[in-house]
């Protein structure tokens, strides 16, 4: 069953902003609060109904063999109230928004917001942007997007670094299993929150249940696709949290970065 298949939709009159209702009660996890994977799962299937409601205009995009829309980076925003809110029977349902929140000359923002009761509890951001499949490299949004949106600087800044320290990492390896890959044939972008989440426990560190998540972020650098065998470097950060850089295997000897991941904690 579909987490965000509404029972009931709303487009602004001025067409900004996508609202509706989801249930959330049976994605509590052992925590008694919403896991925060879901969060990046609801935020994938909210963006597609989006698309086919053509309410982000992605009709206005030419998806070809020419150019195609890449995500290249997720922030997740956790609010205190998500894990002070009591979740009761009484609170069974979310209210959900999306926007367009930064249009640049190839890439654009959809940002999510969730709220219970009116509270702000999550917010997820998904940068997208136009790839020409030719050169591999961005490309110029369509102009009747920019120009309904507006173009404007994006008030994120995704830079995660690339450094690895000389100390403090732990290594592990998974394979992408078949359950992993989406309809786009490489592994599905909530998976990597698995990953990350699951490496850590790995090494001792509990991020479900033993602390509090206050942000993700997540750059995607390529696909990782089903069978591959992934390295993941994981080192805690002064400030808290961890930082982690996944990389799969070519060959047995050859391997390509495919995601950076950050989990700061409160």
């Amino acid at each position: 069953m579909s987490s965000t298949a509404p029972p009931s939709t709303n487009i602004s009159e001025d067409g900004s902003m996508y609202r509706c209702e989801l249930p959330c009660g049976m994605y509590l996890g052992r925590s008694g609060h919403v896991n925060p994977r879901v969060f990046l799962q609801w935020g994938q299937e909210l963006a597609e109904i989006i698309r086919l409601s053509n309410f982000s205009d992605y009709g206005e995009f030419e998806i070809s063999k020419l150019r195609t829309i890449f995500m290249r980076n997720i922030r997740l925003e956790l609010e205190e109230a998500l894990y002070t809110t009591p979740w009761t029977t009484e609170l069974y349902k979310m209210e959900a928004e999306a926007f367009n929140s930064h249009t640049g000359r190839t890439s654009f923002d959809l940002s999510i917001r969730w709220r219970v009761n009116g509270v702000l509890i999550a917010t997820l951001i998904r940068k997208m942007v136009y790839i020409s499949l030719e050169t591999g490299k961005p490309t110029s949004l369509p102009p009747v997007f920019v120009e309904k949106h507006g173009s404007c600087s994006s008030p994120i800044r995704f830079s995660l670094s690339t450094r690895v320290p000389w100390t403090g990492v732990s290594w592990s390896y998974l394979t992408v299993r078949p359950s992993d890959i989406d309809f786009n044939n490489h592994v599905g972008h909530p998976v990597y929150m698995d990953y990350m989440l699951d490496s850590a426990a790995s090494c001792g560190v509990d991020l479900v249940t033993g602390e509090r998540i206050r942000r993700v972020d997540i750059e995607y650098k390529e696909g990782a696709v089903e069978g591959r065998t992934l390295l993941v470097q994981q080192w805690r950060e002064k400030e808290g949290g961890m930082s982690f850089m996944l990389h799969q295997y070519t060959t047995p000897v050859t391997k390509r970065r495919v995601a950076l991941g950050k989990i700061e904690t409160w």
